[in-house]
């Protein structure tokens, strides 16, 4: 029926349950009816009564109204839809290049245009993706996919509604002007509420093929207006591109590009990665490794530099090199003091670059904070400790005082909190007595009485006494704990290099010095000329110019007559200024170090430098000494430990052979080949979210983990071999020849048990000690190869899909606004307009004023 139209898109039609035929069905019915009463009934009462006969014509109105379906109908436009355009972004590392606007920076802010010139109308219907190493949505919930770097979206970026981390996201950029690029992923409030991250480019390599690849079944020319490709064109297996491009252009989905990097600038230098310690000694000097690759610049000069964050202090290194114009190394020694290092490597920028971004690299360096433990034997005549009455009186041994200075060894390394200093004075002989911190000599014997005791000291000083005033054996645990484990001896004075107290001594060989014959004379104070002034044993103060005048400042030395000679191989630290003798020589032994000084260190020539030294002297004073023992422990990090390891190489590259030797040692510090040594393999970082280390599994050892890959799974643990000929464990292993996106380093963990091997695999038995090893992995990233944009690839990728190359955002804007729509059917809403209480409540009243009316005339 035809309807009566009361509002835009609101009317009301007439929807009767009776068709015409059931109308002059239910009005004969009714005449009938009427017919029939009237004959057997008679004449109606209510005639001639006009009050009653309008309440039963308006209840009759009433009824026929309802009968004929009166309904409001709400008509809703269809719903317009346009085919999604999908926009591609390159996020691999060439897309954080450019000048002040990174490649990434410059792909976002020309969709955000776009996005303005099409128009909120046009702006919809948008897919956006990222790819470099797989296809993933541009903007990710954050948490959902941790990454340690991004870059920050030049405008908003909003998600439309909550979708699984792999669906399409529809998105809107809206271009800001103002913003720039940062290195940190950037988290936004979002119209549902939730909290999006757009990560920034950090894929080492672009497989836009297996982009193209996983985006196909996903678009058709009914759904998809066309595919838009932000990209430098740097991407790998180009040819597939192309092939699949027609593909494309095959199906009606076009693929415009958007080139982005500029053609100019004669090439690049980046930092790929760097090896450096994660913690370190204070005061220790360091090998940092730092890995390049240069593009177009092959035979110029630069040079690469160590800073602090912040530039305080200068360069801490320095080392000029000459680009191979492909990947080289550069190795750099770095000094740290007290505290961690905020670090940057840098390489000086060469004239013409097309960025000067992936110049410089930042790295922290924390303080290994384990205490020193140092253990110093001096002479008992030096320090008073006896009286003469008790030389030749039976007196019972018991504390005695010692008359000690202000400043002593002991107080002036113990003034570092990382520093423990046991004292022992020799009482004659071969008997020594603790020293305690307020001067009393301890009755029982101080030097430690097993090899494990010793080898838990990091340094052993010998002022004025030789090693005589220990026993035979000893003196080999003390040899043995240089040359094998890192231990460091420092010897001051002429009495500790007389040659008599060093005859047939294991130790002698380890000394920077040959001992000619006995020392003999009173020290005197003896002018003495630093002849390695940047050694880290001069290093005073952490100005330059400052610790340079300290070492011009140098009092006069107590040196005493001491017949020696410098070995070749020992350094030479310090002379006397009128003969120019050696005063104090250094070197390595085995893993340990040995500086010798045949000037007076202690006792009153010590208060006289505590006095006399610059303008804080006591404070000169001990950090020179502290100088000393943060040397020659430099090697002892692993005196202490039960299982030591170290590999065959400090870094790696795909395919190179990986060898670790593990060496236990018991209860006792011996070497023991009792234990059993497995290794676990671990990522280097919790965020890497891979199954599989870079490491092959070896092929002569059986799997029992249920793995069938070619590679170690992070968590799978093999077992070291004994090799007793050489008293080691050893693992040998290859790496993978492809490095895959994770393959920058790993850990693995090493663990010694002892006991019998239990039956089940998830245990080895009683652990002994555990440590872990570091392996950096260096690969030679696609990305850095060759930085510099294919804009013919773009070219013919647009040209065999159909597609336009858009270099203007209004260019994209209009393929926006130009897409199809295509609208739905409409939406009806139908309410029936009889369906009202007021209109039953109506009715129930007259038909209730009838009857009353009729009850009260008698006519009921």
């Amino acid at each position: 029926m035809s309807g009566i139209e009361l509002l835009a898109n609101t009317y009301f039609s007439w929807t009767s349950p009776l068709s015409p035929r059931g109308w002059i069905g239910l009005v004969a019915a009714c005449a009938l009816l009427w017919f029939v009463l009237r004959i057997f009934w008679g004449r109606s009462l209510v005639n001639g009564r006009t009050g009653l006969i309008v309440i039963r014509a308006a209840t009759i109105a009433i009824l026929v109204a309802i009968l004929l379906g009166p309904t409001k109908i709400d008509e809703q436009a269809g719903e317009t839809t346009r085919p999604s355009m999908i926009y591609l972004f390159d996020g691999s590392q060439s897309m954080q290049l450019g000048g002040e606007l990174s490649r990434w920076d410059q792909a976002l802010r020309f969709v955000g245009e776009a996005q303005q010139s099409a128009g909120p109308g046009y702006s919809g219907d948008v897919q956006a993706f990222r790819f470099g190493h797989r296809l993933s949505p541009l903007v990710q919930p954050s948490g959902a996919s941790p990454q340690s770097a991004g870059a920050s979206l030049p405008g908003a970026a909003t998600l439309v509604g909550n979708r699984p981390a792999g669906d399409p996201v529809d998105i809107t950029l809206v271009s800001d002007s103002a913003s720039r690029g940062t290195s940190r992923g950037t988290s936004r409030d979002t119209l549902g509420g939730t909290s999006e991250t757009i990560e920034g480019p950090d894929a080492s390599d672009s497989r836009l093929a297996d982009a193209l690849r996983q985006l196909m079944p996903q678009v058709s020319a009914q759904s998809s207006a066309g595919v838009v490709l932000l990209s430098d064109g740097r991407v790998r297996a180009s040819e597939s591109v192309e092939r699949l491009s027609e593909i494309f252009g095959k199906s009606q989905v076009p693929i415009h590009v958007v080139p982005i990097g500029q053609s100019g600038g004669s090439g690049d230098i980046a930092i790929v990665s760097l090896v450096v310690p994660s913690r370190v000694r204070k005061y220790t000097e360091n090998e940092l490794q730092v890995f390049m690759r240069s593009f177009g610049y092959a035979g110029q000069q630069t040079t690469v530099r160590i800073r602090r964050k912040g530039g305080q202090g200068g360069d801490l290194a320095t080392l000029p090199i000459t680009l191979s114009g492909g990947a080289q190394s550069a190795s750099l020694m770095f000094r740290v003091d007290e505290r961690p290092e905020d670090l940057i490597v840098l390489v000086d920028p060469v004239e013409g670059e097309l960025t000067r971004r992936n110049n410089s690299v930042e790295t922290r360096v924390e303080i290994d904070r384990t205490k020193v433990r140092v253990l110093c034997l001096q002479s008992g005549q030096a320090s008073g400790t006896q009286s003469l009455l008790s030389q030749f009186l039976p007196i019972a041994p018991g504390p005695t005082r010692a008359s000690t200075s202000g400043v002593s060894i002991q107080s002036a390394l113990v003034a570092d909190e990382d520093v423990e200093c046991t004292t022992l004075v020799s009482m004659g002989g071969q008997s020594l007595r603790r020293l305690s911190p307020d001067g009393f000599t301890q009755a029982s014997s101080g030097f430690p009485r097993t090899r494990a005791e010793l080898f838990a000291y990091d340094c052993v000083i010998f002022s004025d006494v030789t090693p005589a005033v220990l026993e035979d054996e000893q003196q080999q645990w003390l040899t043995q704990w240089i040359d094998g484990r890192g231990g460091g001896l420092i010897v001051t004075g002429a009495p500790s290099l007389s040659a008599d107290g060093w005859q047939d001594s294991p130790i002698a060989p380890l000394l920077p010095v040959t001992l000619e014959t006995a020392s003999t004379g009173f020290p005197i104070p003896t002018a003495v000329d630093v002849t390695v002034p940047n050694h880290p044993i001069w290093r005073l103060r952490i100005e330059k110019q400052l610790n340079e005048l300290l070492i011009q400042a140098l009092p006069d030395l107590s040196i005493g007559q001491a017949d020696f000679k410098a070995k070749p191989n020992a350094m030479v630290l310090a002379q006397r200024r009128d003969d120019q003798t050696p005063v104090m020589i250094a070197q390595r032994a085995g893993r340990g170090r040995v500086l010798v000084s045949g000037a007076t260190l202690s006792g009153t020539a010590l208060e006289q430098l505590s006095q006399t030294w610059g303008d804080q002297p006591e404070r000169v004073a001990g950090k020179f000494w502290r100088n000393l023992v943060y040397w020659a422990t430099e090697e002892s990090s692993t005196g202490r430990r039960r299982l030591v390891v170290q590999s065959n190489q400090r870094f790696y590259r795909p395919g190179q052979r990986l060898s670790i030797r593990a060496t236990a040692y018991d209860e006792a510090a011996r070497r023991s080949q009792h234990y059993r040594i497995w290794a676990m393999f671990e990522p280097e970082s919790l965020d890497d979210m891979s199954l599989y280390s870079p490491v092959l599994w070896p092929d002569n050892l059986v799997r029992q983990s249920g793995e069938v890959g070619p590679r170690i799974a992070w968590g799978e643990e093999l077992p070291l071999k004994s090799n007793l000929e050489e008293g080691v464990y050893q693992l040998d292993l290859m790496l993978s020849e492809t490095a895959a996106s994770g393959d920058s380093g790993m850990r693995i963990e090493l663990t010694a048990y002892e006991g019998t091997e239990p039956e089940s695999s998830f245990s080895h038995g009683t652990q002994v000690d555990s440590t872990s090893l570091a392996i950096q992995i260096l690969s030679d990233p696609f990305e850095q190869q060759n930085p510099l944009p294919n804009q013919e690839l773009m070219a013919r990728v647009a040209a065999v899909s159909g597609g336009q190359v858009l270099d203007q955002p209004e260019q994209l804007g209009e393929l926006l606004r130009g897409r199809k729509e295509f609208r739905g059917p409409p939406t009806i809403d139908s309410t029936p307009a009889w369906n009202r209480a007021w209109l039953w409540l109506g009715l129930i009243g007259l038909l209730s004023t009838e009857w009353v009316w009729r009850r009260v005339s008698g006519l009921a």
